[in-house]
C-alpha cells in the first residue's frame, strides 16, 4: 500500500532531511502561488466584468475550488475506504482547512486594510463567514466522529452564505 510505504519513509528520515524536505516544499508552493494568483486574480475579474456578476460572488464560487483541490483530492481519496474513522477524518480535515484559510486570510486582509489606512467595505462578507466559522465550530467542537448526515449541513452553509451575503448587500443595503 502506498500510505504504508509513504509512513515508513517518513520514519526513516532523520530530522534534518524532515525539515528541508518541508522548507523545500513551503517554498515551491509559495513560488507557484507567487506565480498563478496575479493572473488568476484577472482572469476572476475579467469574467467579472464580461457577466456582470460582482467579482466577490465570482470569487466565492470559483476561488476556493482551485485553492483547495488539494484538500479536496486528499479528502476524497480518505472518504472512498468507507470507514468511519476515514470520513471523520475527512471532515476534520475540510473543517481545519477552512477554518485556517478562512481566519488566516481575514486577518491577512485585515491587517492590509490597517496598514494601508483603507475603506473598510466588507462588513456583509466578513459577518456571513464569521457567522459560518461559529455554526460549524458550536456544531464540531465537540465531537471526535461525525455522521454522514451532518455533512448535508455542512454543506448548505455555502450557498447559504452566498444568499445570506446578497441579502445584507442588495436589500439591507451594508457595505
Amino acid at each position: 500500500d502506498d500510505d504504508d510505504e509513504e509512513e515508513e519513509e517518513e520514519e526513516d528520515m532523520s530530522r534534518g532531511a524532515i525539515m528541508r524536505k518541508s522548507a523545500t516544499l513551503l517554498l515551491g508552493g509559495t513560488v507557484l502561488v507567487a506565480l498563478f494568483s496575479d493572473p488568476m486574480v484577472d482572469s476572476v475579474a475579467s469574467f467579472s466584468t464580461t457577466t456582470g456578476i460582482p467579482a466577490f460572488f465570482v470569487s466565492f464560487l470559483v476561488t476556493p475550488f482551485a485553492s483547495n483541490a488539494s484538500e479536496l483530492v486528499s479528502s476524497l481519496q480518505f472518504a472512498k475506504k468507507k470507514k468511519i474513522k476515514n470520513i471523520s477524518l475527512t471532515y476534520s480535515q475540510v473543517y481545519g482547512a477552512v477554518t485556517m484559510n478562512n481566519t488566516m486570510c481575514l486577518g491577512l486582509f485585515l491587517l492590509v486594510v490597517w496598514y494601508r489606512d483603507l475603506t473598510w467595505t466588507f462588513s456583509s462578507e466578513v459577518v456571513t463567514t464569521m457567522l459560518c466559522i461559529f455554526a460549524l465550530g458550536a456544531v464540531t467542537s465537540t465531537r471526535l466522529t461525525f455522521p454522514t448526515y451532518m455533512a448535508i449541513g455542512s454543506l448548505l452553509l455555502y450557498p447559504v452564505a452566498l444568499a445570506l451575503v446578497y441579502f445584507l448587500d442588495y436589500y439591507v443595503g451594508w457595505q
